[in-house]
């Protein structure tokens, strides 16, 4: 670090340095503090204790700063880094300060930055409540009173990670409550935070189904979520066109072939045509890759490959097809697909072609999972009304009273 910084002043076009997973102390970063160029800095895992933080604060051309895992600065430190920061103004588009002794202390002050702070689009505070020194962790109330200080702030976050805290259920609330009001946010980590009850991830629900809910990830990975969290939140999921992926993971396995069969019906409920159509088509995963002998674990065969299938199938960025196909797997799957005719002659006599093209309609080049082909079911519908596809002009036109 004596040599570096030098190198760095004289070329004076670096903007991005990563200096992680050293033994950098406080007396190294005054230096950095002297590169006009710079814009994105990782000092994660290192010694850096209060001094050094506040020589960051004076770097006014940082948009993005790593400085997790730094645990020899205490709560007062934070406070004063947060305070500095706002007082000199700053323009962070991405902020991880996880792993860190910030406490109430430094949280309230974290608040207070992040009010009017509208550049920030990344903050990451993961594990930020479970140190052997009290005062070092942010308790439930810190958590409270940080959600309560940005209600009605100009925050606009498009990640937020909070996993692995101690957020409780009124803090949930609030936090939902916040985000709530987030036009950008698409990516929201709430793992491991097991003081929120069943009862508070039930919030969850109305936030699923909000206008302005726009998350793509959700992760609610070991929390208290029970079958009738899931149950709610498939419900409010059920028309949801944004969320691809939702982490439920249950190392308390809490969750029963219940909750799971209440997943299989939003991602295709098989009660008619219809309910299929109008299934969620977005929504492709729900636990990790290296999880899913999980499910094979707690559910029949049946149901944990009719999830997986479905998972799979909804990967597919061409939700007409995903649609189609679902009805296709579910409705005319069978080797005698004369029983769903009835559902074509039902229908108005000029509509029929266009079903029949629809039956009959190859996917496309990159399908991902199972395909179905209609031809047999055009096959059987050839068969059993022949008038539908003969051109004869001579021949009675068929009606649907025939």
């Amino acid at each position: 670090m004596a040599i570096i910084p030098q190198s760095v002043i004289s070329s004076q076009n670096i903007t991005s340095l990563d200096l992680s997973s050293n033994s950098i102390a406080d007396d190294c970063l005054e230096a950095l503090a002297s590169i006009s160029t710079l814009k994105s800095l990782d000092l994660s895992s290192n010694n850096i204790a209060n001094d050094g933080l506040a020589a960051l604060a004076s770097i006014s051309t940082l948009n993005s700063l790593d400085i997790c895992h730094n645990r020899s600065i205490t709560s007062s430190g934070w406070r004063s880094f947060f305070n500095l920061l706002q007082e000199r103004g700053s323009q962070l588009v991405r902020l991880n300060i996880s792993n860190n002794n910030v406490g109430d202390v430094g949280a309230a002050a974290l608040g207070s930055l992040l009010i009017d702070m509208n550049t920030l689009k990344s903050l990451c505070m993961r594990d930020m409540s479970y140190s052997d020194n009290e005062p070092d962790n942010i308790t439930a109330q810190g958590w409270i009173a940080l959600f309560n200080s940005l209600q009605g702030s100009n925050l606009d976050l498009v990640k937020l990670d909070l996993s692995g805290n101690t957020i409780d259920d009124e803090g949930i609330h609030l936090l939902i409550r916040l985000v709530s009001d987030m036009n950008s946010i698409k990516d929201l980590r709430l793992s491991y935070n097991y003081s929120v009850t069943p009862t508070g991830w039930l919030a969850l629900s109305d936030y699923l189904q909000s206008p302005n809910f726009e998350l793509r990830e959700l992760d609610l990975n070991c929390n208290n979520v029970n079958d009738d969290t899931l149950i709610a939140f498939t419900s409010a999921l059920a028309h949801n066109k944004t969320l691809e992926r939702l982490y439920i993971y249950d190392e308390a396995e809490s969750l029963t072939e219940r909750g799971w069969k209440a997943v299989s019906i939003l991602l295709c409920n098989k009660t008619s045509i219809m309910d299929t159509y109008f299934s969620n088509h977005t929504l492709h995963k729900l636990i990790e890759d290296d999880d899913y002998e999980y499910l094979n674990l707690k559910l029949t065969y049946d149901l944990s490959q009719d999830i997986k299938s479905l998972l799979k199938l909804n990967k597919n960025k061409d939700k007409v097809e995903v649609a189609r196909q679902k009805i296709l797997q579910t409705h005319f799957s069978t080797e005698d697909d004369t029983s769903y005719l009835q559902e074509f002659l039902d229908m108005e006599l000029e509509v029929i072609p266009t079903a029949v093209e629809w039956i009959g309609r190859p996917t496309n080049d990159v399908w991902i999972g199972k395909s179905m082909s209609g031809l047999s079911f055009m096959f059987n519908l050839m068969r059993g009304v022949p008038d539908l596809f003969d051109s004869n002009p001579q021949k009675k036109p068929f009606t649907q009273k025939e």
